[in-house]
């Protein structure tokens, strides 16, 4: 599983770079924009590389479902734990007229812990 740390906003690395082009010491620029000397590390390194500042996107698959869906169909079921991983599947397809699998809505349970409401899904 990824780490759940916040990336550094685009802000604060160009801010450590411009104290980096004025000569000032790694240290002492983990002090002013209040990161850890091996970020302000890492930004210098990476700006060095890339010539840039910018957050680059990850690979990976993308969620089927936002955030604020999977709240939706987890609201859904403590509202009736007893409803299948089918039906709820087929209610977030109309809702959010997304195809998915219900081993998809299933993988959002489990995430959450709601292994009451598995074990009568399948």
């Amino acid at each position: 599983m990824g780490r759940n740390k916040s990336e550094i906003s685009t802000d604060i690395r160009k801010l450590a770079i411009c104290h980096w082009k004025r000569g000032s010491s790694e240290r002492k620029i983990g002090e002013i924009v209040n990161v850890s000397k091996s970020t302000v590390h890492n930004i210098i390194s990476k700006y060095k590389k890339t010539k840039s500042v910018k957050n680059i996107p990850r690979t990976g698959r993308p969620r089927r479902f936002t955030e604020r869906e999977e709240m939706w169909i987890l609201r859904k079921i403590t509202w009736n734990p007893k409803t299948s991983a089918v039906k709820l599947t087929l209610k977030a397809q109309q809702r959010f007229n997304k195809s998915a699998n219900s081993e998809t809505v299933r993988n959002i349970l489990r995430k959450c812990n709601f292994d009451a409401a598995l074990k009568q899904t399948h």
